[in-house]
């Protein structure tokens, strides 16, 4: 679609100029129209086809040329729209099919910022004036604040810069493929974000403070639960699922754990996919809040190396970060929703204040699962074992030895996720501790801790309730609503 003038109609002597004063792009002093001696001119590369001008003509001098050479006037236009009005129904949208086209992304804002050099926001970061407002201390603009809105785009600035062209790929025909191919070798165009920021030196002044800010942050990022725990190497991994050396820089101080919950109703259905599904989603908001802490960490200036089960040992550095204990299923246990979270971590540099272990539910979960065997008795493979006390007893090469505590038959409990179709969580699904943090379970948590004489009679009160999993896959679907 463009416009043009109409010569014979238009006549500049005889009117007050209506185009040129309506013109957007001449108010920004960009010409898109102009009168020339005796007639308008248009200025096609100015020219944004916003109509205004074809609507102020007084003459209908100013007339809209289709991709199919139609031409279209004012009154045309006028009197389609008032056939339109006529025939008024039920649609959604009013459209003008004489003009209205399948629109170019490039022209968007957020595109032509990137290419549109006559543009004043060209190339201007939408944070590039931050630093000012923070530095008028304003309320709601900090350094940190800036960090954390920057960090909070990670994910879509990761997937949208690259879906499309390199995922889409995946689902087209060989011909269609083809063709992805010529249009990406015809513009050969590099994306760049203007908006993501060179991380600065931000200077911890009062490490207790930045650690409350961080897991403010992190909970506003979706973490459940966040702790800090000082950098322990020997719950660090030596190699990786490659076999090859993990190399920890020596700066690193601290280890921030954070931990998201699992949806319960589905964890309740295991062994069925449901409960994989819990898990599988599990792993995903985990990795989407480790993502986003990082950047905030990296934003700020500071080492952040994320992982989820990778690079470490995530249970004894969620215990050494005061997230709860070590259950007989190996699992961490918490004290808001038993073993039903997912767990990373982030190594840092970043000065920060150490969590206290949670010594007293610690040692109470060691002794409750002690006397309840619910989580044996449950596991479809036999891979969980029945012995009273914690041991050095292993099973497998992939138990690492040397730590006091009840080791899993993790050969056997793999085989029966190959069995099964898919993963397992009997072992979550049937703790006792599985339950939502309601007043009525932390009072019976409170009493476990302190009055351990009563633990033996919690497996019955779970199982009178009928707490546990294996439950109706469909009843689960029938509770969401659509």
């Amino acid at each position: 679609m463009s416009l043009q003038v109409v010569v014979e109609s238009c006549n500049p002597n005889e009117c007050q100029h209506e185009c040129v004063s309506v013109c957007p792009q001449n108010k920004k002093g960009k010409i898109a129209i102009k009168i020339e001696k005796t007639i308008a001119e248009i200025n096609k590369s100015n020219c944004i086809n916003c109509l205004q001008c074809v609507y102020a003509c007084p003459f209908d001098a100013i007339e809209v040329v289709t991709k199919n050479k139609n031409k279209i006037t004012k009154k045309t236009l006028q009197s389609k729209e008032k056939e339109r009005q006529r025939k008024k129904d039920k649609k959604l949208f009013e459209i003008n099919e004489d003009v209205f086209e399948p629109f170019n992304e490039k022209y968007t804002i957020f595109s032509r910022r990137m290419w549109d050099e006559e543009y004043e926001g060209f190339k201007k970061p939408i944070f590039g004036k931050a630093k000012e407002r923070i530095e008028m201390g304003l309320d709601g603009y900090s350094e940190i604040e800036l960090a954390a809105v920057d960090a909070a785009w990670s994910i879509e600035n990761l997937v949208s810069m690259h879906e499309f062209q390199k995922e889409r790929p995946k689902t087209l025909d060989e011909e269609d493929k083809k063709k992805l191919e010529e249009q990406k070798e015809k513009t050969k165009v590099k994306q760049v974000n203007y908006d993501v920021q060179e991380p600065q030196q931000y200077k911890v002044e009062n490490p207790e403070e930045m650690s409350k800010w961080l897991k403010k942050i992190s909970k506003f990022y979706g973490a459940n639960l966040i702790g800090v725990a000082k950098f322990d190497p020997k719950w660090i991994y030596t190699h990786d699922r490659m076999d090859r050396a993990y190399v920890i820089p020596e700066k690193i101080k601290n280890v921030i754990v954070l931990v998201v919950e699992m949806d319960l109703d589905a964890i309740n259905t295991t062994p069925k996919m449901p409960g994989g599904i819990a898990t599988g989603l599990g792993y995903s908001k985990i990795a989407f809040v480790r993502t986003l802490v990082s950047s905030f960490i990296k934003n700020l200036g500071y080492e952040a190396i994320p992982a989820g089960n990778a690079l470490g040992l995530s249970v004894p550095l969620a215990v050494e970060a005061g997230l709860g204990g070590y259950g007989r299923h190996g699992l961490l246990i918490t004290k808001e929703y038993g073993p039903r979270v997912r767990v990373a971590k982030i190594l840092t540099d970043m000065p920060l204040v150490s969590d206290k272990p949670s010594y007293r539910f610690a040692k109470s979960v060691e002794r409750f699962c002690e006397t309840c065997m619910t989580c044996a008795e449950k596991c479809p493979s036999a891979s969980i074992s029945f012995d009273k006390e914690t041991s050095y007893k292993t099973h497998s090469i992939s138990n690492n030895p040397g730590v006091k505590k009840w080791y899993v038959n993790v050969d056997t409990c793999y085989m029966f996720w190959i069995k099964n179709g898919g993963d397992c969580s009997v072992c979550i699904s049937d703790c006792e501790y599985n339950h939502k943090p309601t007043w009525i379970h932390k009072v019976a948590n409170w009493i476990v801790m302190n009055m351990p004489i009563f633990n033996p009679i919690w497996p019955h009160v779970g199982r009178l309730l009928g707490y546990g999993g294996n439950k109706s896959a469909k009843k689960f679907w029938k509770k969401i609503k659509v």
